[in-house]
């Protein structure tokens, strides 16, 4: 299945431009754009390596792994001086210069975990059978990640946290038991029978805790949904199946009773 997911990961040249435009002009700002797309391509050309501490701790039960290689300018969240930092893939900071966002900086009260999926997609190329699957968040855990500057002990990364919906650019998430891989096993599923799928989040930005970050939310929903009516517009699914509460109730606000929608439970163990 692995070798069947990558042959067709972020496989519409056109789809793929859009999207980074997209990214860029509605939510990270213009000046993002090349970062942007070096992230895109590590995720593609690491699809089956791991992060330098897994690759690591796998080697020492004999297993042969690759080791997920950065490019320059998109590595992960490692300030001078900082010494509880680990490579994880999903820990890549990407400055937030977008107007509508820059109050993620520059707000009073300076916490990180910030978190920003990228939209992925498989075998939309010359495919109208695409379905389009929503999520609800992009989780960050806010225990490694204070602030880009030096305050009270910590540091605070105040940067999104760049990674995919259900993690699936990242061979150790699909490798899981938990939601990223029931979500690669879906996928997987879905190609067989010879559809397309683009993976979203409905919430963009997720912000330090689920508290706070339902707080910011709430006062960018309209943005959000603008975003989202956007990627419709742009990848033209069949079917467009919500996980979860919060990204059914998103889509309706947007869509209205749509025969094009479906409810699904969130792949998390909770909804499980």
């Amino acid at each position: 299945m692995e070798e069947i997911l990558h042959s067709v990961f972020l496989d519409d040249e056109r789809i793929a431009c859009q999207i980074y435009a997209m990214l860029a002009n509605d939510l990270l700002g213009e000046e993002q754009l090349e970062k942007i797309k070096l992230r895109y391509y590590d995720m593609h050309r690491n699809f089956f390596n791991y992060s330098k501490d897994e690759a690591e701790e796998l080697g020492k039960s004999g297993r042969k792994v690759g080791t997920w290689n950065f490019s320059k300018g998109v590595e992960p969240f490692m300030p001078k001086g900082w010494t509880r930092h680990y490579e994880d893939t999903i820990t890549v900071p990407i400055p937030i210069t977008h107007t509508n966002f820059i109050d993620l900086t520059t707000r009073t009260e300076h916490r990180g975990a910030i978190g920003l999926d990228l939209p992925t997609w498989f075998n939309l190329k010359d495919n109208d059978r695409r379905i389009m699957i929503i999520a609800q968040d992009p989780l960050r855990g806010n225990k490694w990640y204070f602030d880009a500057f030096f305050k009270d002990g910590n540091y605070v990364c105040i940067d999104a946290l760049v990674a995919s919906p259900f993690g699936l650019h990242g061979k150790s998430w699909r490798d899981t038991k938990s939601g990223e891989g029931r979500m690669k096993l879906l996928v997987g599923k879905l190609l067989e029978q010879g559809y397309g799928i683009y993976l979203t989040d409905c919430r963009k930005y997720f912000v330090y805790d689920h508290k706070e970050s339902d707080i910011y939310s709430s006062a960018k929903k309209g943005i959000y949904k603008d975003i989202l009516k956007k990627e419709i517009d742009i990848i033209r699914p069949e079917c467009i199946v919500a996980m979860g509460n919060k990204a059914y109730n998103y889509c309706v606000e947007l869509l209205g009773n749509n025969p094009k929608l479906k409810h699904l439970p969130h792949f998390s163990g909770a909804a499980t």
